[in-house]
């Protein structure tokens, strides 16, 4: 018979897979768009592409706190509240509403006003989750101070290392927009390579979390 657990840690398994290897195709698709030896069109369309992957990182990120509250609930390794429970869930759905928003109304000023609460909602939640992490590595919160409180810690990082991708690749469509009308310039790629060195530092780290983060979920060494 298939237990809670099975289930969970399966749904959380697809998350992870579809979040690192969706996020890796669109890191590669960024490099492509870097390359100034391609054309126009062959760049454009990397681009385009990258964008349109990366909804799924986003969406996998989005549902991968209440996946992991569940899971570790029906491991016995913490007891969260219903309230709890439907506060996780909740604020998940909001973020995906928002995410699926963003894509829907892509250049409309509904579209950039998602953008903004996009960030905002970061920014909470990296202090929120950090701080609930830090607490339990100091023995002081909701989660046990072993592998799990330090999960909770990391993942939060993970919403600073967010912020800064999107800062650090803000330029690039500006840039590429120039573009698109006034053709290679060193100061236009230079702005398309800055962007793009700039995102790939921090999802590198964002990367390097994640597999700390999956390290301590499958060995759970202290």
């Amino acid at each position: 018979m298939i237990s809670a657990i099975d289930l969970w840690k399966f749904v959380h398994i697809l998350l992870f897979v579809y979040w690192l290897g969706a996020d890796l195709g669109v890191f590669l698709l960024a490099l492509t768009a870097r390359r100034a030896e391609l054309t126009f069109d062959q760049r454009a369309i990397a681009l385009r592409m990258a964008m349109v992957i990366d909804v799924t990182p986003r969406l996998c990120f989005a549902l991968m706190f209440p996946v992991g509250l569940e899971l570790a609930a029906a491991m016995g390794a913490v007891e969260p509240t219903a309230a709890t429970r439907l506060l996780a869930w909740l604020v998940s759905a909001v973020w995906v509403a928002i995410v699926l928003g963003m894509v829907r109304l892509e250049g409309k000023p509904l579209g950039h006003a998602l953008t903004k609460a996009n960030a905002t909602l970061h920014a909470v939640l990296l202090v929120v989750v950090v701080g609930i992490g830090l607490a339990s590595v100091l023995g002081h919160g909701p989660f046990p101070q072993g592998w799990l409180g330090w999960k909770v810690l990391l993942f939060g990082l993970i919403f600073f290392c967010g912020l800064m991708i999107d800062r650090e690749f803000k330029p690039m469509l500006p840039a590429f927009g120039r573009l698109a009308t006034e053709g290679s310039k060193p100061d236009i790629e230079h702005d398309i390579t800055r962007a793009v060195n700039g995102a790939i530092r921090w999802v590198l780290a964002l990367y390097a979390l994640l597999l700390v983060i999956a390290f301590l979920g499958t060995a759970r060494p202290f």
